[in-house]
């Protein structure tokens, strides 16, 4: 049941983002959708950056109740106001000089964009730190909910805007910045009132393959408490931010070869591609807990297997007709500005598809306690994306950028496959076989 509700959850985020990409792509052109794609792309970062992996870091001490969930959460918001002031300071830089030159030229942001931007890099780096705190207490399905909450509210912001014909760069943006700061407040109140309760579920035992937690752990100067949180979190948040530019550092590369209209052509590919993963993405959480079990238990690497294969073979059953459809599909979503997006979807698609069940063992990883597995990963994939990039990227553009992509994500997938075998010890025959004996 809480999967389920979980996968839907997941479910109305990934289709109401994708909404707003194509409501922002329709009414502010190539050009418009490049300037929106790159602005949330640099949010995003700057967020994953900033965040330290302090909420990653508190789930075993909150799961094992070895620190007052009043003052970890203590703890995490003198952090989370120290980090809005280094995004103030940064946002105040851009309002002149070359900072303000480089922006305008290259992400269209006119004088106080970067305000709005920072705003909204608050509120993802408020929720990425204190999803965890909900996560550990047991509540994984209410934050699921308040990621999908957030997701279509925001898609009600910005179609609302775009029915009265008034919807802009800047209108876009500060509807994302406000649907992250609203999604923030929520799950921050949710949390406060979390921590004030009994706990739902009881604390749990540590394992022999867990960490051992400081004695004085509890004990310590608030100071010291966010420095062990930080030692501690930083490794699990590199894979994250890793990920991410994974995911997008090819259109930083497509913006300094060629414009902002190639990326926003480029960037509906990726955006409706990136859908494909949706079963594979809402199945990483639950590869999380099962796979934090005893490594004698039989069914761990039985229950991986199968969700890998399952994501492998549901994804590139759906990829085969979006390949055939892609032209007139991304004329009606995105309009006929689009008709680059489809040659890149194509070239995307045999990438997403091998990608696939790395997707879902990128939980599997974290749940063995290897989460550095999926770091090296994604910075192999990555260094492997720009190399290719930067000799497909100038001469064929977004579709270049798009094989770029699916090369690396074929090779980042094998991989994260080959050291899930080495893990396992399973042969490449019996990982793809329906049942393991």
């Amino acid at each position: 049941d809480a999967a389920g509700r979980i996968l839907l959850s997941r479910v109305g985020q990934v289709l109401a983002n994708a909404a707003v990409v194509m409501v922002v792509a329709q009414t502010l052109g190539p050009t418009g959708q490049g300037h929106y794609s790159l602005t949330v792309a640099v949010t995003q970062l700057a967020a994953a950056l900033l965040a330290g992996g302090l909420g990653l870091a508190a789930v075993p001490p909150l799961r094992q109740d070895r620190v007052s969930g009043r003052r970890l959460v203590l703890a995490q918001l003198v952090w989370t106001a120290a980090m809005v002031g280094v995004l103030l300071v940064a946002a105040a830089a851009t309002l002149g000089g070359s900072a303000a030159r480089f922006l305008a030229a290259q992400l269209g942001w006119e004088r106080g964009f970067g305000f709005l931007v920072a705003g909204a890099a608050a509120g993802l780096l408020t929720y990425e730190i204190f999803s965890y705190d909900l996560l550990a207490r047991g509540r994984v399905v209410v934050g699921a909910v308040i990621n999908g909450v957030r997701a279509l509210g925001h898609l009600v912001v910005v179609a609302a805007i775009g029915l009265l014909g008034v919807l802009s760069f800047g209108l876009a943006v500060g509807a994302f910045a406000l649907a992250q700061a609203l999604g923030a407040v929520t799950l921050l109140v949710v949390v406060l009132r979390e921590i004030r309760r009994p706990r739902s579920t009881p604390p749990m035992r540590a394992t022999a393959a867990d960490e051992p937690l400081p004695a004085d752990l509890g004990r310590r100067p608030l100071g010291s408490l966010i420095s062990w949180c930080l030692s501690r979190g930083w490794v699990g948040q590199l894979s994250a931010v890793a990920y991410f530019l994974l995911l997008r550092v090819d259109q930083g590369l497509l913006v300094h070869f060629r414009d902002a209209a190639e990326v926003g052509i480029y960037s509906v590919a990726v955006y409706v591609g990136e859908m494909l993963w949706l079963l594979p993405g809402a199945m990483t959480p639950l590869l999380v807990h099962t796979s934090a079990g005893s490594a004698a238990d039989p069914l761990r690497d039985l229950t991986a297997s199968r969700a890998a294969r399952a994501g492998f073979l549901i994804t590139g059953a759906v990829a085969i007709p979006l390949a055939l459809l892609a032209d007139p599909l991304l004329t009606l979503l995105a309009g006929g500005a689009y008709a680059g997006s489809a040659p890149a979807l194509r070239a995307l698609l045999p990438g997403i598809v091998a990608f696939a069940p790395a997707a879902v063992l990128a939980g599997d990883f974290i749940g063995r306690g290897k989460p550095h597995w999926n770091t090296q990963a994604s910075l192999l994939t990555v260094a492997i994306n720009v190399a290719i990039g930067l000799v497909l990227i100038p001469r064929y553009g977004a579709v270049g950028a798009a094989w770029a992509s699916s090369v690396a994500y074929v090779i980042g997938a094998t991989v994260m496959v080959a050291r899930f075998r080495q893990a396992t010890g399973l042969r490449l025959r019996t990982f793809l076989r329906r049942r393991i004996d």
